[in-house]
């Protein structure tokens, strides 16, 4: 179970056709593994499954969309910030039990 799909990043990012499919999809996993470890939680290890909370959801989007938007950037440091926003929709549910 993803964190968050391609369709839902496509919307976040405004990309209208297929033509950058791939590189969306290359960030958005990048960015879904980013979040499972800063989380210390998988949903998908619970017993049973967790649903995703929206605010795991929309901080995965952010991310994968800020990685997309500054892949082009000269400043080799800019990946490893992940936007401020995000950071603190991450931190509210880091470490709970989902349900």
């Amino acid at each position: 179970m993803a964190l968050a799909t391609l369709e839902q990043l496509k919307a976040q990012v405004r990309a209208e056709f297929a033509d950058e499919d791939d590189v969306l999809q290359h960030y958005l996993d990048a960015a879904d593994k980013y979040v499972r470890g800063f989380l210390d939680v998988d949903p998908e290890a619970q017993d049973p499954p967790l649903p995703v909370p929206d605010t795991v959801n929309q901080a995965t989007l952010l991310i994968a969309a800020s990685w997309y938007d500054t892949r082009e950037n000269a400043v080799p440091d800019t990946l490893r910030e992940i936007p401020f926003g995000a950071r603190e929709l991450l931190n509210q549910v880091r470490g709970w039990t989902f349900g």
